[in-house]
């Protein structure tokens, strides 16, 4: 099986005012404890992708602006209004090179990459674990900006067969991770808060590992950060409530096809936000932060 191994110059849809997720199953188309258990942690020195299926560290992708839909191999990039996603060479967790994505402040958009197909998603998949490491300037915030994501169509025998649905990682207005599901189909819009912070870098200049576990058949989503799980953020069928739809209506999971990583807010920022990414791995086994 063909591992996704990008180790090249490039490594990964609004809502309205009242919602944090429509519109992000997909450029065009429209969780987490247990993140650490029984995985080996990569040293900062360097990456090991040999036998990881989706595996990004963008050291070897030539540094610059990246448009919207550039394509590289099984990725792609989106890019949003009044914002922008570059490979960049101000900083990195490992080797020279990471994803910087970019809101103006005021404003709404950003950038984020999108890895679809390859071996990761040949086939589809129902229960996914990744981690990647997080470098934030600020404590900018809107009503709903994205991190992470994953999405695809519910298979048959679920009530929302046929739906494209998506499991988001998000930060929420008051400056902490939020879960958020949206169902492309009836639009069912829904979030659950937790108490952890978005990680700020400076002035300690820190890396945040951030490890995700999204689970389609449980129902669950995870979240850990630097190696410790966050029990607050976690959802299990359902979360605090939902737009256009019952709050205690379940959250069906798709068969995963496609996964988001970057910064894109849906809803004008309270100042500029700059995001550096690297060393994305996402498998169907858990990851572990370094």
């Amino acid at each position: 099986m063909r591992s996704i191994v990008v180790v090249v110059s490039l490594g990964l849809a609004a809502c309205d005012s009242g919602s944090p997720g429509s519109g992000d199953a997909g450029p065009g188309a429209d969780g987490a404890a247990g993140t650490t258990d029984g995985a080996t942690g990569d040293a900062a020195a360097g990456l090991d992708c040999s036998a990881r299926p989706l595996c990004v560290t963008f050291d070897d992708l030539a540094a610059g602006a990246l448009a919207d839909g550039a394509r590289l191999g099984d990725l792609r990039a989106e890019v949003g209004d009044s914002g922008s996603l570059a490979i960049d060479t101000t900083r990195a967790y490992s080797g020279g090179h990471s994803l910087h994505a970019h809101v103006d402040g005021g404003q709404r958009g950003g950038g984020r990459i999108w890895a679809e197909g390859g071996a990761l998603f040949a086939p589809t998949q129902r229960h996914l674990y990744g981690r990647f490491m997080m470098w934030n300037q600020s404590a900018a915030s809107s009503v709903h900006w994205t991190i992470a994501g994953a999405s695809g169509v519910v298979p048959a025998g679920s009530p929302a067969a046929g739906h494209t649905t998506t499991y988001l990682y998000s930060a929420a207005d008051d400056g902490k991770f939020m879960a958020v599901f949206y169902d492309n189909q009836t639009a069912q819009d829904c979030w659950h808060h937790s108490d952890e912070p978005i990680p700020v870098a400076p002035p300690g200049d820190a890396w945040t590992c951030v490890a995700f576990e999204a689970d389609a058949d449980g129902i669950r989503y995870r979240l850990g950060i630097d190696g410790r799980d966050v029990p607050s953020f976690a959802v299990d069928t359902t979360g605090d409530g939902c737009l256009n739809a019952p709050a205690m209506t379940p959250w069906y999971g798709p068969d995963f096809e496609r996964l988001y990583l970057g910064a894109l807010s849906f809803h004008p920022m309270t100042g500029p936000l700059d995001v550096w990414f690297d060393d994305l791995v996402v498998d169907t086994a858990p990851v572990a932060c370094p």
